[in-house]
């Protein structure tokens, strides 16, 4: 079976019931005051980066909301992706929604002008769900996109003709001068885990060990290091043989594509993306 469809995605959370484990949501890992224990824990995190992402999403949210799955739902809030039915469809199926926010790199490193946009954007999203948890989206090109090939042509040619740079303004920074408490968030999707005591899976450039090509999603985890996966079948052999007991799954949506056409696209689309990832972590 191809890796990286919907279908594969449903073997995973069947061998993660299958074997026993609770799931969590981002809000309710917070919560929980054991959530370190001995017992066998996942949470699951999808991130919504692009319109692409939206109708896998909403196809994930009914399946998990049909296994009596809570997972968390990361929103962007730029033209395309924040899709208000959507949104409220996913909610409805009793996920949690969160803020994906990635202000600082929108504002290119301007403090105030990036938590004042970070307070009008989770106003923005409060309107349709009581927002608690927020998580940064990398956000390297600010508004540009590379999820098409129109996309990385667009901007290619930004890059060359000097209208955006490549320095990074990482908006997790934001919280070293002001409190995300402040706006009655709990906690954030990095900061508020111990990432040695809880395994981090990520699907970002199409394999779970994609290390070289994460320009943000990358966590301290201690010898929870050692413990690796490459492809689906990987992460699924090492949930049956019992390899790990608590577990943090990051996925993207649009990774996910049954359709063979889609599922070719995407990948051919995203193997440059990881090389143009490659280059830009080099590059600094």
């Amino acid at each position: 079976m191809r890796d990286f469809t919907v279908k594969k995605y449903i073997q995973i959370i069947e061998s993660l019931q299958d074997n026993g484990y609770n799931f969590y949501n981002i809000k309710t890992a917070i919560l929980d005051a054991d959530l370190y224990n001995s017992n066998k824990k996942v949470i699951i995190r999808h991130d919504i980066d692009t319109k692409y992402d939206l109708p896998i999403a909403l196809s994930m949210a009914k399946y998990e909301s049909s296994k009596d799955i809570s997972a968390s739902y990361y929103f962007r809030t730029i033209p395309g992706v924040f899709n208000e039915n959507i949104i409220k469809q996913i909610s409805e199926l009793g996920h949690e929604i969160g803020y994906h926010y990635e202000v600082l790199s929108l504002t290119r490193g301007d403090f105030p002008k990036a938590i004042g946009l970070f307070r009008s954007d989770l106003e923005r999203l409060r309107k349709i769900y009581p927002v608690s948890t927020i998580c940064q989206h990398g956000g390297t090109l600010g508004y540009y996109s590379s999820t098409s090939i129109m996309g990385l042509i667009k901007t290619g040619y930004a890059l060359l003709s000097g209208k955006i740079n490549m320095k990074y303004y990482p908006s997790i920074q934001l919280w070293e001068k002001y409190d995300f408490k402040d706006f009655g968030i709990i906690g954030d999707a990095y900061l508020s885990f111990d990432f040695e005591k809880i395994k981090y899976f990520s699907d970002t450039g199409l394999s779970w060990d994609s290390h070289g090509t994460r320009i943000v999603d990358n966590v301290y985890e201690g010898k929870n290091a050692e413990v690796t996966a490459h492809t689906t079948d990987d992460l699924i052999a090492l949930i049956s043989n019992d390899r790990i007991k608590r577990i943090n799954v990051l996925v993207h949506p649009a990774n996910w594509n049954d359709p063979i056409l889609k599922w070719l696209k995407w990948r051919t689309l995203q193997s440059v993306r990881n090389i143009s990832k490659k280059i830009i972590k080099s590059s600094r």
